[in-house]
C-alpha cells in the first residue's frame, strides 16, 4: 500500500477502547463496551473501516497500523482472528 492506513474510527477504537489496559481475552466485552458507549454512526463506520480491511487484505499494512495506534505488536493471524472477532461483535 502506498500511502498509511488511515481508519479513523478503527485508530479511535485501539487508543480509546482497546489500549494496552485491555487484555485480549477481554475483547468481546470492550466491543460490548463500544456499542453501548458510541452512537449508531461510529459503530457503522468501524464496521465499514473492518471490513474495507478484510478486503485489502494487506495484513503488514494493518499489522503496523494496529502496533502504532494500539501498541500491539501482532503477527498475521491474530490480527485476522482480530479483525474477525470485531466484525462479528460491532453491531
Amino acid at each position: 500500500m502506498n500511502k498509511e492506513l488511515t481508519f479513523e474510527m478503527f485508530k479511535y477504537f485501539l487508543e480509546c477502547y482497546f489500549n494496552m489496559s485491555a487484555d485480549y481475552s477481554e475483547l468481546e466485552k470492550v466491543i460490548t463496551e463500544f456499542n453501548s458507549d458510541e452512537s449508531i454512526e461510529n459503530r457503522k463506520k468501524l464496521r465499514v473501516e473492518l471490513e474495507s480491511i478484510t478486503k485489502l487484505a494487506e495484513w503488514e499494512a494493518v499489522q503496523k497500523f494496529i502496533l502504532k495506534n494500539g501498541m500491539r505488536n501482532m503477527d498475521e493471524d491474530r490480527t485476522k482472528r482480530f479483525i474477525r472477532v470485531m466484525i462479528d461483535h460491532v453491531k
